[in-house]
């Protein structure tokens, strides 16, 4: 089958990963998956596709993206309207002399702007990915629209998702498929076994894995920290993150840096932006914290599981596929600090406890979140495409 993945990326970050990884795997199995980008301004991710043997074409070549509300001045966001709407033509006329050679079956995308430039009825069929939660309430009502009447299938990365889509009336359940992430085990491994061995004076390290924005969190792992240093635990925070090219998420970043200053936390946290190599830190973590607002199905999460790291998150999105509280991590009340304490506090002091949650996460990991379980379904829904 030919697979379009339409991407309109601005920062490589874990649901981009997921998406090369997702198109490799399928090419491995004997489909031809292409991904598109429309401005090939990260050089990141596009470098990151390459390595991977996957064929990628750019529409057209800007070196930044066109981010419509990368400011709050409403000046600078309608000459921003502006400047995607003379670029949406020529990214259209782009894509529509791209596919009429290489014929693709579906054309999967994961956004409005990818979304806008294809249209349904064509020789394709269009699959919106959902990889958030998919919050229905915070949609407005033309993305409503074109979610609803411009895409043939929906796929979520977690149950929540699919009922999120269904709910809220954009797909009979028929046409809304579930596809989970799955990770390369393998190279977790390899990373594991590199890891030093610990000494019972060494701190417990924490690690948060976000962007840093306000919904991701980082206040509250500041709050914790706090409370931490106030009980003399022995830790260390690590608040991993890429910071965006926006007054929102650079504002916060300034807060954060404020804060751990204001709080004598300098010692305890360390911020680590835009890491090259995250699994070289995963390897010497000891618990993930995951207090943010809106999740899909969070690779991070995913992933510290897979490093036998127990996790305590927030009760959001797909989360919950992957955390049974009390079994293979804790679910707190919603950034509720008192929770994140306690949990921390358990595992700090009950090895054996500790040892209980991290082999039965990285059990969940192994036996549902593997390459062939992802490819498997994939498959499913390519064979309803078909019909």
């Amino acid at each position: 089958m030919n697979i379009i993945f339409l991407e309109a990326v601005q920062i490589h970050g874990g649901a981009r990963k997921s998406t090369i990884e997702l198109a490799k795997r399928l090419n491995d199995e004997g489909h031809n998956s292409v991904i598109v980008d429309f401005w090939g301004n990260c050089n990141e991710f596009v470098d990151d596709v390459q390595a991977n043997g996957i064929q990628i074409k750019i529409l057209k070549k800007n070196d930044t993206p066109i981010a419509i509300f990368s400011s709050k001045n409403p000046v600078k966001i309608f000459v921003n309207i502006i400047l995607f709407l003379l670029d949406w033509f020529k990214l259209k006329k782009e894509f529509n002399t791209f596919q009429s050679t290489f014929k693709p079956d579906v054309v999967i995308v994961n956004n409005i702007k990818t979304n806008s430039i294809l249209k349904k009825g064509k020789n394709y069929k269009i699959a919106y990915f959902a990889r958030g939660w998919f919050a229905y309430n915070s949609i407005g009502f033309l993305k409503k629209l074109m979610f609803k009447y411009n895409s043939d299938y929906f796929i979520g990365v977690s149950q929540s998702t699919r009922q999120a889509i269904f709910t809220g009336g954009l797909a009979p359940l028929e046409k809304i498929f579930v596809v989970p992430n799955a990770i390369d085990l393998t190279k977790v491994d390899q990373y594991k076994n590199s890891r030093e061995e610990r000494k019972n004076s060494d701190p417990m390290v924490i690690l948060h894995c976000g962007g840093f924005l306000p919904a991701k969190g980082q206040n509250v792992s500041i709050s914790l920290a706090k409370r931490l240093k106030e009980n003399n635990i022995n830790f260390k925070m690590i608040l991993m993150g890429a910071v965006y090219d926006t007054p929102v998420s650079e504002n916060f970043l300034k807060k954060i840096r404020n804060d751990i200053n204001q709080f004598k936390l300098d010692d305890n946290v360390e911020i680590l932006l835009n890491q090259k190599d995250p699994y070289s830190i995963f390897k010497s973590s000891d618990i993930l914290i995951h207090p943010s607002d809106t999740e899909g199905l969070p690779r991070v999460i995913m992933e510290a599981l897979a490093f036998e790291m127990p996790v305590i998150a927030n009760p959001v999105g797909g989360v919950t596929d992957y955390i049974l509280h009390n079994f293979t991590g804790y679910i707190t009340t919603h950034n509720n600090v008192d929770d994140y304490y306690e949990y921390v506090y358990k595992l700090y002091h009950d090895r054996e406890l500790y040892q209980f949650i991290a082999n039965n996460g990285k059990s969940l990991i192994v036996n549902n979140y593997g390459k062939k379980n992802q490819v498997e379904e994939f498959d499913k829904i390519f064979k309803k495409l078909g019909q």
